[in-house]
């Protein structure tokens, strides 16, 4: 009875729709992505250690946009990811398929919208959303949400629903496998969390604020695991504000601010705990009217790290938004922190210059000052706050109509926050081709 109801307010609201809103076209399309990457030092910074590894990424995409209607369409994608590590040599992993997305987009009037279901979401430059699976890599950045927005003139407003739990279980993945040596989490624990996004655009000005309530629960690793994270709540509240001051100056800041609680570890002595901690970033942007559209930048990063001297836990929360924002080797030395990409306990400094000597290339280099507000405790740490000096080259290639490609160098001089000296390396070469149609 539901469903038929359900199924007869659709129909009127199309029939409704339908004198208003074009039928929106047919989109389909096709990635194929390889990759070849080497690294090593990444954990543990000692040449001693043998753990240099190199291998080889397949991502296959596969989508399409379907219209169902006046106002009305379906979109559904499928990837893969599979690698084949040569050193150390595995097997080839990564068989399964999964949906990517698979989200229907509603126009329900001249200023409201719904898209439902598993879909892309990143707002600003990722801070605080992006990537709903940290644990799966590059293969997708999906979050199972809703998305209501409400749009008059500058202003748009987001209310969001969120939910990730660190297996895939809403819907089928193809030749998947239950070997745990093959088997893909997609997070530590499961994560929902509720928001409310608003945007305020106009000419020059960029207006971003935002408050999100998450609770992170069943951490799937051991309770002997240092790394493991008993259930917690956090609430943020952040606002982000993107200005061009003229002459070729941009300016971008942010800042937000966490609070909530934490549940004692079960089974241990460990109480409760209050949640409070901060993040933010501040960046100027000077380019130039040449040709080759050459800039240069500097910007700062902070995120609050956790006082082993107070009762309360301060380390930074990176929500939705574990993935490589400021870096492609780092994230692996997160590893024995708080796990991969969980970005935390950094003030970071950068310096950054680009350009694009030629219509298909565009060149970066960019230098980063890494420090820690608290040393950490055990292996591979040392008593120090500084983490070190990150340097990275990368050059983006447009090879012909639909390919593209970049070549990537990232080098890690580790500082007195580590126990090992010797310098992390990372490289990758990338080929992608892009399909895509519309009907």
């Amino acid at each position: 009875m539901i469903l038929r109801r359900t199924l007869s307010i659709l129909s009127l609201a199309a029939g409704i729709l339908a004198a208003q809103e074009p039928v929106p076209s047919l989109e389909f399309g096709f990635q194929e992505r390889v990759r070849t990457e080497a690294w090593d030092n990444l954990v543990d910074h000692r040449d001693a250690t043998p753990d240099l590894r190199s291998q080889i990424r397949f991502r296959t995409r596969l989508w399409a946009a379907v219209p169902l209607g006046p106002g009305l369409s379906l979109s559904a994608g499928l990837v893969n990811e599979n690698r084949k590590v040569t050193r150390p040599d595995q097997a080839a992993n990564g068989r399964e398929v999964a949906f990517e997305t698979l989200h229907l987009d509603w126009r329900l009037g001249s200023a409201w919208t719904l898209r439902a279901g598993r879909q892309a979401l990143m707002r600003g430059d990722g801070f605080v959303l992006w990537d709903g699976g940290a644990l799966d890599g590059s293969r997708s950045a999906y979050l199972n949400a809703l998305d209501l927005v409400w749009t008059g003139g500058s202003l748009k407003v987001e209310g969001l629903a969120i939910l990730d739990p660190r297996k895939d279980r809403f819907l089928p993945r193809l030749n998947a496998t239950d070997d745990p040596r093959e088997r893909q989490l997609l997070n530590e624990r499961d994560e929902a969390a509720l928001g409310l996004y608003a945007t305020w655009r106009r000419e020059g000005r960029d207006l971003q604020a935002y408050a999100f309530h998450k609770t992170e629960r069943r951490d799937v690793r051991a309770l002997a695991d240092p790394l493991f994270v008993p259930d917690r709540r956090v609430e943020t509240l952040g606002l982000r504000l993107a200005e061009t001051l003229g002459g070729g100056w941009e300016a971008t800041g942010e800042l937000a601010l966490q609070a909530g609680r934490q549940a004692g570890r079960p089974g241990t002595a460990e109480a409760a705990s209050a949640i409070r901690a901060w993040g933010g970033q501040g960046r100027l942007t000077r380019t130039f009217a040449w040709a080759s559209k050459p800039a240069v930048s500097v910007g700062w990063v902070g995120l609050s790290g956790d006082d082993p001297a107070t009762d309360a836990k301060e380390a930074w929360d990176p929500l939705f938004s574990r993935w490589p924002k400021w870096s492609e080797l780092y994230v692996y030395s997160l590893v024995p922190e708080a796990g991969v990409a969980t970005w935390s306990n950094l003030r970071m400094y950068e310096a950054t210059a680009q350009g694009r000597p030629h219509a298909r290339l565009g060149l970066r280099g960019s230098l980063y000052w890494l420090r820690a507000f608290h040393p950490a405790s055990g292996s591979p740490f040392a008593a120090g706050l500084g983490r070190g000096r990150l340097a990275e080259l990368r050059a983006d290639l447009e090879l012909a109509e639909g390919w593209q490609g970049h070549i990537l160098y990232e080098r890690l001089d580790p500082g007195t926050f580590y126990a090992g000296q010797d310098a992390g390396r990372f490289f990758r070469v990338e080929l992608q081709y892009t399909y895509r149609r519309r009907r």
